[in-house]
């Protein structure tokens, strides 16, 4: 059976400035090829498949500081391909301060998720400066034994792969799910950042404005206050926080 290795990558940036009272707004992106799909990486017997996409993303971007965990395994043979009958994701999300370099075939695109008029569908766009992509998940339950399934498909044509289509839903999933009980949030920034830095990038993964206060409190005991502050709108300078690595070995 032949075996791939692909990545999702989540990074963000930021927005035009709208309102010089606030600091800049944040958008969600993700990296894409070319042709549209997911950077990949070979798999043999020699390394850990984790290693083998660790060392891919560390080529990419020439540098190590990333977060990475694995997504899924996708075995399906509707996927199949002459290059892969089973593929393995890889789901990294890195700060644009740490990227060195970007291969010239990869771009990010901003993610922006619209929920048409019935519950079952969103329709996903992805835009660069060069190249928008549009194209239409729909979502159907099926229930087995006693599992619940969400089985996603994409509607008509597009120029996306339906499981490149896939991975990115369940990639979003992912982030949500995990932004709730971890520290993934903080992979998104510079190690120093604003409390409101860090409220925006729960905010555009969760797709909703949050309160401020409490947000703030929620996220007291995770961060760790420093000396310094960040002056980039016209009210006063916001202090300059750190991720207390105290509260994960609380958590663990």
């Amino acid at each position: 059976m032949k075996i791939q290795g692909s990545l999702i990558i989540f990074s963000t940036d930021n927005e035009e400035r709208k309102d010089v009272r606030r600091l800049k707004e944040k958008k969600l992106q993700i990296l894409l090829d070319e042709k549209n799909n997911l950077p990949t990486f070979e798999i043999t017997s020699k390394l850990y498949i984790k290693e083998a996409a660790e060392k891919k993303v560390e080529k990419l971007f020439l540098t190590p500081k990333f977060y990475i965990e694995q997504l899924y395994t996708w075995g399906n043979p509707k996927y199949y391909t002459s290059n892969a009958e089973l593929t393995v994701t890889y789901l990294v999300i890195i700060s644009k301060n740490n990227i060195q370099a970007i291969p010239k075939n990869l771009k990010f695109y901003d993610i922006t998720i619209q929920n048409e008029g019935q519950e079952n569908l969103q329709n996903i766009i992805l835009n660069s400066e060069h190249k928008k992509i549009e194209y239409t998940v729909a979502t159907t339950i099926k229930r087995q034994r006693e599992n619940i399934d969400y089985i996603h498909k994409l509607v008509g044509k597009a120029p996306i792969t339906e499981l490149t289509a896939l991975i990115i839903h369940n990639g979003i999933k992912r982030l949500r799910n995990r932004i709730e009980n971890t520290n993934i949030a903080f992979s998104f920034l510079e190690e120093e950042f604003a409390i409101s830095e860090l409220q925006q990038i729960y905010e555009i993964i969760l797709d909703k404005k949050l309160i401020s206060a409490n947000f703030r409190k929620k996220i007291e005991p995770m961060v760790k206050k420093t000396s310094k502050v960040v002056k980039e709108s016209a009210y006063r300078p916001a202090n300059r926080y750190t991720f207390n690595e105290e509260f994960i070995r609380n958590w663990v």
